[in-house]
């Protein structure tokens, strides 16, 4: 996934749980324009991928390829 892929991913599961940049930043303690800064830039670590999959209600699963 590239980092345009990952903007409309994470904006779209956003959207399906009725929140948005301004809510998740809300949710984080930080800004909205900290949040939309680093979806652009792809630049969220490991962690705070699962902190924002937990808030949004998923898991993130690893799958061995076959």
């Amino acid at each position: 996934m590239n980092r345009i892929e990952f903007e409309y991913f994470l904006k779209g599961k956003l959207a399906e749980n009725g929140l948005n940049i301004s809510k998740l930043a809300e949710m984080l303690g930080t800004t909205p324009q900290n949040i939309s800064t680093r979806i652009k830039r792809g630049s969220f670590d490991c962690i705070e991928l699962y902190h924002i999959a937990d808030l949004l209600g998923y898991d993130i699963e690893w799958k061995k390829r076959k």
